[in-house]
C-alpha cells in the first residue's frame, strides 16, 4: 500500500504528545522547550515530515506567489526581465507563476483568469500585442488583486505601470543621429494599439518635425515585434521606391529582420543603410554588424516592477497607481556609421 503524506498527528502521535505541541515545536514557539523543539524536528526528519505550506499560507490569506504573464520567452529580452523578476520576488520570499501570452489576447486573458482562480497575490503583467480590451484588469481590480503593468500598458485605467521613456530616448537617440548629417528616416513601427508602439512613434514624429525635417508617411510601416515583421517592412519600404538612409525599428527583433532582407537584396549596413533599434546592450553584439541601439536593461526594469508589486501588496504604498519611467540611453554602435567622420578638409 502506497504510503500516505505524514502529518502533524502522526508526529504527536509517534512523541505521544499533542498536535498543537507539534505544531508549536515546529514554528518555534516560546511556549515549548528546547528539549521537545530538538525531539519534534529529529522525529519529523525521520518520517519525512514536509509542512503543507498552501493550507497554511491561505490560512493567513496570503499565498506569497506573484503571477506573472509575458508576451514570449523566445525573445532574450522577456528572458532577462523574466530572471530579474524572478531573482528580485525571491529575495522577498515570494515565489513566481510564470504564465506566457504567445502575443495573444484571448491566451493572455485564460492566463490572468487561471492565476485569479490560484489565489496569487499580485499580478505582473506586460500586454501581448493584440490586448486591447482592459475588462480582464477591471475584474483584477475588483477583487482586490494588486497589478503592475511593465514595459507594455493600459497607462489610464489606475493600476501602476512600469515603463522605458521612450519620448526621451528616442528623442535623444535621433537627435544625436540627425545633428551627424542623417535627414532621411523611416520607422518601423510596432501596433498603434500598444502603449510602446504609440510612444515611439509619437516621439519619432515629433523629433523630425522638430528639427524641421518632413514626416514621410510612406516611411511609416506598421507591423508586429518580430524578425518577420521587420523582414517584411524592409521589403515593404524598398518596393514603395526611394531609401531612406537609416531605419529605426522598433526592436532588436524587428532590427535584425531588416538586417536579413538587406543582406538578401545586396544593401550593406551601415554603407548603404543604417539601422537602429530599441534592445539591450548585451544582445546589440549578436549580430554583425553590432546593432546601434536605444538601450533598454530588463533586469533593470524587473526589479523594479517586482519590488513595486510586493510593496502594494504589502501596502508600502498605501496606493497603486504609481508611474515609473525607466531611463534609456543611446549607444552608437557598428550598424550606423558616423557621416561627419567622412569629411575632408
Amino acid at each position: 500500500m502506497k504510503k500516505g503524506l505524514v502529518t502533524q498527528e502522526d508526529i504527536a502521535r509517534k512523541l505521544k504528545v499533542s498536535r498543537i505541541t507539534v505544531s508549536k515545536a515546529l514554528r518555534g514557539h516560546t511556549d515549548i522547550s528546547a528539549e521537545m523543539k530538538k525531539k519534534v524536528k529529529e522525529i519529523s526528519e525521520q518520517m519525512g515530515y514536509s509542512p503543507n505550506l498552501i493550507a497554511a499560507r491561505l490560512s493567513m490569506r496570503k499565498t506569497y506567489t506573484i503571477g506573472v504573464v509575458v508576451p514570449d520567452l523566445e525573445n532574450s529580452f522577456f528572458s532577462y526581465l523574466t530572471d530579474s523578476i524572478i531573482d528580485s520576488a525571491g529575495e522577498r520570499d515570494y515565489n513566481i507563476i510564470l504564465t506566457v501570452s504567445r502575443e495573444r489576447e484571448d491566451t493572455e486573458k485564460k492566463n490572468i483568469t487561471n492565476l485569479i482562480v490560484m489565489r496569487v497575490d499580485g499580478l505582473l503583467v506586460c500586454l501581448s500585442q493584440q490586448t486591447t480590451d482592459p475588462a480582464i484588469f477591471h475584474y483584477a481590480g475588483k477583487m482586490n488583486i494588486p497589478l503592475v503593468f511593465f514595459d507594455r500598458a493600459f497607462m489610464d485605467i489606475g493600476f501602476s505601470y512600469v515603463i522605458f521613456d521612450d519620448k526621451k530616448g528616442t528623442r535623444e537617440a535621433l537627435t544625436q543621429v540627425i545633428e551627424n548629417g542623417y535627414r532621411d528616416i523611416a520607422h518601423f513601427a510596432g501596433y498603434s494599439a500598444t502603449s510602446i508602439g504609440k510612444e515611439r512613434r509619437d516621439s519619432y514624429k515629433k523629433t523630425l518635425k522638430s528639427k524641421g525635417i518632413p514626416v514621410n508617411s510612406n516611411w511609416i510601416i506598421e507591423g508586429g515585434y518580430e524578425i518577420e515583421d521587420g523582414y517584411k517592412a524592409f521589403e515593404k519600404l524598398k518596393a514603395s521606391g526611394k531609401m531612406p538612409e537609416l531605419i529605426l525599428a522598433v526592436n532588436d527583433r524587428v532590427a535584425l529582420g531588416a538586417y536579413r532582407a538587406a543582406g538578401k537584396s545586396g544593401m550593406r549596413i551601415p554603407d548603404d543603410i543604417g539601422i537602429i533599434g530599441y534592445g539591450f546592450s548585451e544582445t546589440a553584439q549578436f549580430v554583425s554588424p553590432a546593432l546601434s541601439i536605444i538601450n533598454q536593461d530588463p533586469r533593470h526594469m524587473g526589479r523594479i516592477a517586482a519590488n513595486l508589486l510586493i510593496d502594494e501588496i504589502m501596502e508600502r504604498n498605501g496606493s497603486s497607481g504609481s508611474k515609473i519611467l525607466v531611463g534609456e540611453d543611446f549607444q552608437w554602435n557598428a550598424s550606423v556609421k558616423r557621416i561627419e567622420q567622412e569629411i575632408k578638409y
